[in-house]
């Protein structure tokens, strides 16, 4: 009996796991409950959340967005009537969401409901205007609220770098538009709070972006004060004549000294999609290739670790050492200075041909 137990346990555990799920013994006997006890206590199981379990090489393989989702597909199933909203709503949604919001899950609950959270699970008041329960799109394999509704909620509860890479992705996905997003949050005024913080954290939004990280390190540099700077500015390639080089960012000042910026991550050497069939020495030799073309054209190169952003001291001080230009106006403005570089004049300059 114990070997069939666990023969049935072994086979849900990868049926939950390939929905990209917790596994949820609802329903099962007590001797699969005990089965799962054990596991669990050998090691072999994790419980990530109360009545969820999942194979322990599976989770600990997962990033936080996935887990976060994993969650939220057992608690689909256990509460097929519930609506997810917020940054659990904008994962299902494919946009890219910070590890830092994934901790807890977010319910939507009509004005009936309980609006009393725990540590894991925050629940908000979303009804509709006429009081009905909140609207919802099945994507995913979750219930959730539409993308429109989504991005507004992260933006109202998210701090404004944090939102800048949600709406960054949204835009990007094509998801919303910058205008009818604005039109929508708009009209939410008087009947949600956290209006005008979402519309200033919009006034910012770049779909350029390639990533959520560099959109948030993107706010702080904003946040402290620095000039808003140009995305994913293409360098000519000009030893190889191949495709160009990118940066991920570039700042122009006003004696026409141009400085790159570049946000280094671990992603970008581990990720497969990112490494492009390449092993992980041609992708940092490749990387140390094309930050030294970029000093062919006698600009400022500053490289810097997601984890430097998180310091506004460290930021500031490493931004100030390479003269990044700091910015005349209120954070609100959405107006940059920032110019694309004349690349022709800077090969004139190092004598380029």
């Amino acid at each position: 009996m114990s070997r069939a137990v666990d023969a049935g346990i072994a086979e849900r555990l990868a049926e939950a796991a390939a929905r990209g799920s917790c596994y949820v013994p609802e329903g099962q006997g007590d001797d699969v409950r005990r089965a799962l006890v054990r596991r669990v206590a050998r090691g072999d199981v994790v419980s990530p959340a109360r009545g969820m379990f999942a194979e322990t090489d599976t989770w600990l393989a997962s990033k936080p967005p996935a887990r976060a989702l994993m969650i939220a597909r057992g608690l689909q199933a256990l509460h097929p009537d519930w609506v997810f909203c917020g940054p659990t709503a904008a994962l299902a949604h494919g946009i890219d969401v910070s590890d830092a919001l994934t901790g807890r899950t977010h319910l939507a609950v009509g004005a009936r409901g309980c609006a009393s959270g725990t540590p894991s699970l925050a629940r908000h008041r979303l009804s509709s205007s006429d009081g009905e329960d909140p609207a919802f799109e099945q994507v995913a394999g979750l219930r959730v609220t539409p993308p429109d509704q989504t991005v507004f909620d992260c933006l109202r509860w998210s701090d404004f770098a944090h939102g800048l890479g949600v709406i960054d992705s949204a835009l990007r996905l094509g998801l919303v538009g910058a205008e009818g997003i604005a039109e929508f949050i708009e009209g939410q005024r008087g009947l949600r709070r956290g209006v005008d913080r979402a519309l200033a954290t919009l006034a910012w939004a770049d779909p350029r972006s390639e990533n959520g990280g560099e959109s948030i390190a993107r706010g702080r540099m904003l946040l402290l004060g620095y000039a808003r700077p140009e995305l994913q500015v293409e360098v000519p390639r000009v030893v190889e004549r191949g495709q160009p080089y990118r940066a991920d960012y570039c700042w122009v000042r006003t004696d026409g000294a141009v400085i790159l910026g570049e946000l280094d991550g671990r992603v970008k050497y581990v990720e497969e999609e990112l490494m492009g069939g390449r092993d992980i020495d041609d992708v940092i030799s490749d990387e140390n290739i094309r930050g030294s073309r970029f000093s062919l054209y006698d600009v400022s190169l500053v490289r810097f670790r997601f984890g430097v952003t998180e310091r506004p001291g460290d930021f500031a001080a490493l931004l100030d050492e390479y003269g990044v230009p700091k910015r005349g106006t209120p954070l609100a403005l959405p107006d940059g200075v920032c110019v694309t570089p004349d690349w022709d004049r800077l090969r004139r300059r190092t004598g380029l041909r």
